[in-house]
């Protein structure tokens, strides 16, 4: 079974969902398991991860509410405030649900990730670890790669993935020192890289030829093991869409050998998100 460890789903008319924008017309409209479904099915994508689009408890409720009416929903990273007061109650909370897998802290869209590293986190933190949640990280510059791998080092028994392969500038074609940072994350044993978000980075119209030498780099990095495949739809819709992104990692991927696949598309991640423990 094909598992997709990163899709969003929102309901505008909830309105926490604000790093939507009008201006991203393909996919400003309320986009729910229906509308997911018959992509993951084309590609043979049996269970799906669904990550946090808003930076509200609510949109964990809501997430939370479809994940009961869809079992192909195998778990949910949901939103935190690793400063709240309440922290150690809302990770309870979250995590006395099995279907809530692990969190996704985000701040501002996390224009910087530099708030991560504040020493008051500690105790939110270390929630998240007796809780037994994981950590996603999203970076929207990959020069910041370094800041989360000084989180990693701070916090050694905590499960982390890196989100999007740290989001390189593939456009730009700024491989060298993205490379030094993936390694440099790649270091700490406790983190897992999804291998997601490579079209956007890239730019509409992109070839495979272009983001090969990143998706190469990162299981070069990480090992297939610490690897788990992701489509990040529906921002993928913005660059490319589900079945080509399908295709074009069915590409990247044939030159592991097949346990090696079987672990970027489903092991990595039924591992780490623990799904079959629900």
């Amino acid at each position: 079974m094909i598992v997709d460890s990163h899709v969003h789903l929102w309901r505008l008319a909830r309105g926490d969902n604000g790093s939507l924008s009008p201006a991203m017309a393909a996919i400003y409209r309320d986009l729910e398991p229906p509308d997911l479904k018959p992509r993951l099915d084309a590609a043979g994508v049996g269970r799906a991860v669904v990550v946090q689009a808003a930076e509200t408890l609510a949109e964990s409720l809501f997430i939370i509410g479809l994940a009961r009416k869809y079992s192909w929903i195998g778990g949910i990273v949901a939103w935190i405030d690793p400063a709240s007061p309440s922290v150690d109650e809302e990770a309870a909370a979250l995590a006395w649900n099995p279907i809530v897998k692990g969190v996704r802290p985000v701040r501002n869209d996390n224009a910087s990730i530099a708030w991560m590293l504040d020493s008051k986190l500690e105790s939110g933190w270390r929630a998240l670890a007796r809780n037994s949640l994981t950590l996603d990280i999203l970076i929207q510059d990959w020069t910041e790669i370094t800041l989360a791998a000084e989180l990693a080092r701070r916090l050694p028994g905590q499960p982390i993935i890196l989100d999007h392969c740290g989001k390189p500038d593939i456009a730009g074609k700024k491989f060298d020192p993205w490379a030094e940072h993936i390694a440099e994350m790649a270091a700490n044993p406790n983190v897992t890289c999804k291998l997601s978000g490579l079209m956007n980075c890239a730019g509409r119209g992109a070839t495979a030829a272009e983001v090969k030498p990143y998706a190469q780099h990162v299981l070069a990095s990480f090992g297939a093991n610490r690897v788990m495949w992701a489509s990040d739809w529906p921002p993928l819709d913005l660059a490319s869409g589900y079945a080509e992104w399908k295709a074009l990692s069915d590409g990247l991927l044939s030159t592991l050998d097949p346990a090696e696949r079987q672990e970027v598309y489903s092991g990595t991640a039924s591992r780490i998100y623990r799904l079959d423990k629900d």
